[in-house]
């Protein structure tokens, strides 16, 4: 599912040559696969060395999960808080990191790495180095900024449940995922403004689930 969802995130270009789209789309689909590892590694990263607790990778339909082989410990303190934000935020932050140090490279790189990123009629291998490298900077930026937006379960979403609950330890979830709901419709009708179908599914898909969960919530504390 991970492969093919991929996949079909990047086949969306017109065809007119298809060896030139069928190199685009291995190109976009190696990008893609390149950025979700470094993200995830970034929170393998925290749980190795802030929590000292070993973890593996899964990739998935949606995207990629980072799984400590044990239950980290958390700490109940301001010190805490800022270890599971920073847990969160790593794989963005790694994202970024990897991005940066992509655009430095295509920066100070030959000059046709830039035209051939604009001319999508040319198969060569600068123009596939080229086409790469600029895949991974956009996939890590965008998908890293959509990470942290404060919708569960993404990134964002972690982060500001672990704020709301060191509050509020008693309404701090059930206030994450109130933010979490309006959050998500209120994209998923930027994302209907933009005709985005699969944005649009994506985000009232988190709602529903965000919904659900509070609805649980609230009919266990009754």
């Amino acid at each position: 599912m991970f492969w093919l969802i991929i996949a079909l995130l990047g086949a969306h270009r017109v065809i007119t040559d298809m060896a030139l789209f069928f190199a685009e789309l291995a190109i976009w689909i190696a990008a893609a696969f390149v950025s979700i590892l470094v993200h995830e590694l970034g929170h393998a990263f925290v749980f190795r060395y802030v929590y000292r607790v070993p973890s593996h990778i899964l990739f998935h339909g949606m995207g990629g999960m980072t799984i400590p082989v044990v239950p980290h410990q958390k700490r109940h303190s301001f010190f805490g808080l800022l270890c599971e934000v920073f847990l969160s935020a790593a794989g963005p932050l790694a994202g970024f990191v990897l991005a940066g140090c992509f655009l430095v490279l295509f920066t100070l790189g030959p000059n046709h790495f830039h035209e051939n990123v604009m001319n999508t009629n040319v198969l060569s291998v600068s123009s596939l180095i080229a086409s790469f490298m600029w895949n991974v900077i956009l996939i890590s930026v965008i998908w890293g900024i959509f990470n942290l937006l404060p919708i569960y379960p993404m990134d964002g979403g972690h982060i500001s449940r672990e704020i709301f609950s060191f509050i509020s330890p008693r309404n701090g979830v059930a206030n994450s995922l109130v933010l979490s709901i309006i959050t998500a419709i209120l994209f998923a009708i930027l994302a209907l403004h933009f005709e985005q179908i699969f944005m649009i599914i994506l985000f009232a898909y988190f709602a529903y689930q965000n919904y659900q969960e509070l609805s649980f919530r609230s009919f266990r504390r009754w």
